[in-house]
């Protein structure tokens, strides 16, 4: 599973599915639950949104 955190389908997916589970406890008595996930869709549908240059790291040359 190598990879799966950078593919912006992958994190529209979290962000979709915790949408869909935030709105089935905004029902209930747990609303920081709520709050967390809403704050994590927000967070999937950001990192899906950047371009993938942004989320490598650098690569440095070897140090003679």
């Amino acid at each position: 599973m190598d990879g799966a955190p950078s593919d912006s389908r992958t994190l529209r997916y979290v962000a979709e599915i915790t949408r869909k589970l935030a709105k089935m406890l905004s029902r209930t008595r747990y609303q920081m639950l709520v709050y967390l996930l809403e704050m994590t869709a927000v967070e999937a549908e950001s990192l899906a949104g950047e371009p993938d240059s942004k989320r490598t790291l650098p690569v440095k040359p070897p140090r003679r």
